[in-house]
């Protein structure tokens, strides 16, 4: 089979954006004008923005920018709507979710009351897949298969892009694609024009090897497929007490381990990330518990991590002031999920205890701290829609109110903090902060256009708020109003 990466380029992350136009100077007209809306930039907001080819030319007043509009330019009369930097994911299955043939609806939103029992046995499953793999001395993340490319593979995964798209979704990590024939099916649909939204994919640990084999490292790629890197997995989950901790668990509904389970034992952890180094290969652990982020630290540190590698841990949910400190000084980026709390916090304090909360899903805390962060869904585990997020990151509440004032409220974020983690941090941690992930001129054209403003709606009615467009690379890859209420 051809490799991919003999097709094309190996496009570098970093790569500065080559023959960019400044604000004022564009050569010839805007293909794209939004004008008349809240346009927030990420740090500032204007009236307008244009739009010419890939890249955004100018950012400011309606009359400065309706200047660069032509003949032929479309105009967009945004009516008040707001505009910001396209959302961007760093926490995704897609592509295994698309790997299973599922519907359209399977990516949409949909709340359902808590059901204890059903949590339950959910959690045990869960422990019990983990109990097992750990006693076979596996890791969730070392299989590997590479399946031949088929239409209806590359149908599925346009059916979820369509409904990403949807979402005012840009850009996706896949945590961990355990089928490099995806990755195929992915370069296949980018060099056919029929991609809507930007895939980086870090490869399982076991599938490492074969993609370096076929000439993939960090960086390699195009516009709209890139390797990001390769994920490991160092611990279980806290739901079902499977997650590595320092001290045992407060509680044991379950009878597995004490302290958890530890899939990567320190010896081994900082094999494979040497392995992963010397491969080329940018690198993220998932660690929930404080013993599983210890090891990944210790593993990160043996391989002399450094602010510019841009390593990450994924969830980092029990974490002591040490190891947040630990980060700090090696530039380690805590990749964390906005719903996680709200959802966990039916069995966070049985699990752990009181005292040890104050230690646990402590956004806000890790923010002052410096700790470098960036924010995600991990869809499926959640939904998708970065605005279910963002309410629930806002308010530390679920949507059926509970718990009344929030969950651990002095962990809340406020808006554009927590947009920030889904837009100008996450291209941070992908290498992509010169030229995406905020909106200003040179920039690629990454944009979500939203009826209401979500720097003054109510936090309450965040999620409900209505997507009107989504624009990746400067196409125009969905529009007309789109909205999930959680509650109907």
């Amino acid at each position: 089979m051809e490799s991919p990466i003999t097709r094309r380029s190996a496009l570098v992350l970093t790569g500065a954006a080559a023959g960019t136009l400044a604000a004022g100077s564009p050569r010839g007209h805007a293909d794209l004008v939004l004008h008349s809306g809240a346009v927030w930039t990420g740090h500032t907001t204007a009236q307008a923005v244009a739009v010419k080819g890939k890249r955004i030319v100018a950012v400011g007043s309606d009359r400065r920018v309706l200047e660069l509009a032509g003949d032929r330019t479309r105009r967009v009369d945004l009516k008040g709507a707001f505009v910001g930097p396209g959302f961007r994911d760093q926490h995704t299955h897609l592509i295994q979710r698309a790997l299973t043939g599922a519907a359209p609806e399977a990516y949409r939103p949909v709340w359902k009351p808590y059901d204890e029992d059903e949590a339950f046995e959910a959690r045990r499953r869960t422990g019990q897949r983990h109990v097992d793999l750990h006693a076979r001395g596996e890791t969730p993340v070392d299989q590997c298969t590479h399946s031949p490319v088929t239409e209806k593979m590359k149908n599925d995964l346009l059916v979820m892009q369509e409904e990403v798209a949807k979402q005012g979704v840009s850009t996706v990590v896949e945590a961990g694609l355990r089928d490099l024939g995806a990755l195929d099916a992915l370069f296949q649909l980018a060099d056919e024009g029929k991609l809507k939204v930007r895939f980086l994919v870090r490869v399982a640990w076991g599938c490492m090897e074969e993609a370096a084999r076929m000439g993939l490292r960090t960086g390699s790629g195009n516009d709209w497929v890139k390797v990001l890197g390769v994920k490991l997995y160092s611990d279980g989950w806290l739901g079902p007490r499977t997650s590595a901790l320092r001290q045992p668990y407060s509680d044991d509904p379950y009878g597995f381990p004490r302290k958890g389970i530890l899939f990567l034992a320190q010896e081994r952890a900082n094999r494979d990330v040497a392995r992963a180094r010397e491969l080329g290969f940018n690198i993220t652990t998932h660690a929930i518990g404080d013993r599983g982020l210890k090891v990944t630290l210790n593993a990160y540190e043996h391989n002399d991590v450094s602010p510019r590698d841009r390593w990450a841990v994924e969830h980092v949910q029990v974490a002591e002031d040490d190891l947040l400190e630990r980060m700090i000084r090696r530039g380690v980026i805590a990749s964390i999920q906005l719903s996680f709390a709200t959802s966990d916090q039916r069995f966070a304090e049985d699990a752990i205890g009181r005292h040890r909360l104050r230690y646990a899903y402590r956004w806000r805390d890790m923010l002052r701290a410096r700790v470098p962060m960036v924010g995600g869904s991990d869809f499926d585990i959640e939904a998708l829609d970065p605005m279910w997020g963002l309410q629930r990151v806002v308010t530390r509440t679920e949507f059926d109110g509970t718990p009344p004032g929030g969950w651990l409220p002095d962990q809340r974020l406020d808006v554009p903090t927590a947009l920030r983690l889904v837009t100008s941090r996450a291209a941070f941690a992908s290498f992509e902060e010169r030229d995406r992930g905020t909106v200003e001129p040179g920039n690629y054209a990454d944009l979500v256009v939203i009826k209401e403003n979500p720097l003054t709606t109510p936090p309450d009615r965040l999620a409900s708020a209505t997507r009107l467009m989504t624009i990746t690379n400067g196409e125009i890859t969905s529009e007309g109003p789109v909205r999930y209420p959680p509650i109907a």
